[in-house]
């Protein structure tokens, strides 16, 4: 079946906009599915006139699903949340959100589903609801659509990123980094252009049908090299303090009742883990993908927390 038509679940999110945009330039007609769609303006530029719409779509509501995929050939679900708030839970939106997208589509006829989720969710430790969820996920997407192909990226960066900005706003207001546990647990930070150059590729290529790639840049780091990172590239000078996870995870289950908690129980588990490609998985190199650095990225925004802002003449060593 010709693909034509696209809709993006989660298209205003972190990895989502960059979804939209590498579809819109392969000259994809793109529905965004969102709760909020005039918070999704912005999406429209990322084509010609009328090429990208937004639609509002909610994935707790089967009905809201399945008009949101009327019409198209394929869809990506890059639908997540990383707290729960009211009526947006774990399994609400991971779990039977992504039930009713997979149930959707098959009943559709649906050529091509592609499901973002992320390193580690098929081997969860149990305790961790945000893994948890993403287990689950996976699973209801391969039992109601078997050829779903899933993407799991690592920790994403981006200038919309949840982490890279996180440190380098903490760098600014504390006077010294927590590397939790020693900071020994090691990433493979991605960028999300790249994620979304591999979603772009999967719905180009039939063979990915039925796949999983596992997503991670080209270097490994540790927590502790992250900080390291990051203070590099802000400039600021602040002393990396080793510091036990158990007090910070008693302080989380209490922050987890605001609003907006600075950190949560399932938050700190993420960071105590490995989040790396494992050796024989599939990833970039199947795709014809060179994926970029940190290095090269970070630069283009976290200077904006330098302290003459972004337009410091001193650049990052």
């Amino acid at each position: 079946m010709e693909i034509r038509q696209v809709t993006v679940f989660g298209g205003t999110g972190v990895i989502g906009r960059y979804i939209v945009r590498a579809l819109a330039a392969r000259g994809y007609r793109v529905r965004v599915a969102v709760r909020h769609p005039y918070l999704a303006d912005f999406t429209k530029l990322a084509g010609d006139v009328g090429q990208v719409m937004a639609m509002l779509t909610n994935v707790r509501y089967p009905d809201s699903v399945r008009a949101a995929i009327a019409g198209s050939q394929a869809v990506v679900n890059a639908c997540g949340i990383h707290i729960q708030r009211g009526k947006q839970k774990f399994k609400a939106v991971h779990d039977d959100g992504s039930r009713h997208i997979a149930e959707a589509a098959r009943d559709a006829g649906i050529a091509r589903v592609i499901h973002i989720s992320g390193l580690g969710a098929d081997n969860h430790r149990p305790g961790n609801r945000f893994i948890a969820s993403k287990a689950m996920a996976e699973h209801q997407m391969n039992r109601a659509f078997p050829n779903v192909t899933i993407l799991r990226p690592s920790v994403v960066f981006c200038p919309e990123d949840k982490f890279f900005n996180r440190l380098a706003q903490a760098a600014r207001i504390m006077l010294w980094m927590p590397a939790f546990n020693g900071g020994t647990s090691r990433f493979q930070p991605v960028y999300a252009g790249d994620v979304a150059e591999a979603v772009a590729r999967c719905l180009a290529e039939e063979r990915t049908q039925f796949g999983v790639f596992e997503l991670g840049g080209p270097r490994v780091y540790t927590y502790r090299e992250l900080i390291e990172l990051t203070l590099r590239m802000t400039g600021l000078k602040r002393r990396i303090v080793n510091q036990p996870a158990f007090p910070v995870r008693v302080s989380a289950f209490f922050a987890e009742f605001l609003p907006n908690p600075p950190i949560t129980r399932d938050q700190l588990d993420l960071l105590l883990r490995d989040n790396v490609v494992r050796p024989g998985s599939q990833g970039f190199a199947e795709l014809g993908i060179q994926p970029r650095t940190a290095e090269a990225i970070l630069p283009m925004y976290l200077d904006r927390y330098r302290h003459g802002g972004r337009y410091d003449v001193a650049a990052p060593a």
